[in-house]
């Protein structure tokens, strides 16, 4: 059965968003927005020479926020707005060349091009299309996923990568030293045990714009053991989080089971 991509319901309705897809009243802004707070996100400029700032800033942004934004990060405007623009050229292709890139069905991976992504709650689904691949490492990559139009999808996500390490490197190392550990630790995907927050990633959107964002998702190999690091946790401080293989916390948190 031919998938109905959320992109064409959007070209199609008027006013209404079709009921499916508006989330129930508990999960709505209007619930969970905080009122007469200041919630100015952190804006940390990591071009700084000052290298114990710029992991104090990001260590107090994580422990209070769990989420800030970097400036001046090293990554040119212009290999930005050619990673972007060959994003946006891609959804707006015919949809029978999209689905060329279609999520098969039953794949266990999220790499593809898809509107469904997990486990729908109250039957509710997600206002979103996506398309999802492996940029590195180049033995993980499978380029089957890679749109070859338009023509400099691939050029142009490989340049952005390039240029992306530099600011995981960096963002990791602030994030390891303030923990009390070597710099290259918190990389090798274990967690903080709580000292650093987890925030609830939620969007609005509107009827009057699109809108697109370009994630990058940081995450290690499915077979790897997670949890707090031994040097984080003791009697006092006993671990918040069990050890597991990553892939089968990515299945459960997906599926909505709890762990």
């Amino acid at each position: 059965m031919e998938t109905e991509r959320v992109q064409n319901i959007a070209s199609t309705f008027e006013d209404t968003i079709p009921e499916a897809f508006i989330r129930s009243e508990h999960e709505q802004p209007a619930i969970t927005t905080v009122h007469g707070v200041n919630l100015d996100v952190p804006v940390i400029d990591v071009s700084d020479l000052d290298e114990e700032k710029i992991t104090r800033l990001i260590a107090d942004a994580s422990r209070e926020w769990g989420m800030f934004q970097i400036v001046n990060h090293g990554i040119p405007s212009e290999v930005i707005s050619k990673f972007q623009s060959v994003g946006r050229a891609f959804f707006e292709l015919p949809q029978v060349e999209k689905e060329l890139y279609a999520k098969p069905p039953g794949a266990k991976s999220i790499e593809g091009y898809g509107t469904f992504l997990q486990k729908e709650v109250e039957g509710k689904k997600g206002w979103v299309d996506h398309l999802f691949h492996r940029i590195w490492p180049p033995p993980a990559i499978n380029y089957r996923f890679w749109p070859k139009n338009p023509p400099l999808y691939r050029e142009a996500n490989e340049e952005y990568v390039k240029y992306l390490h530099g600011v995981v490197n960096k963002l990791f190392k602030s994030l390891s030293l303030d923990l009390g550990l070597e710099e290259h630790e918190l990389k090798e995907a274990i967690l903080s045990n709580g000292k650093y927050k987890s925030v609830f990633h939620r969007t609005t959107v509107t009827k009057d714009k699109t809108r697109m964002s370009w994630p990058v998702f940081l995450e290690p190999p499915p077979d790897l053991a997670v949890g707090p690091h031994p040097k984080l946790v003791n009697e006092k401080n006993p671990p918040k989080y069990k050890t597991k293989k990553y892939g089968d916390y990515c299945y459960c948190k997906l599926n909505k089971i709890p762990q």
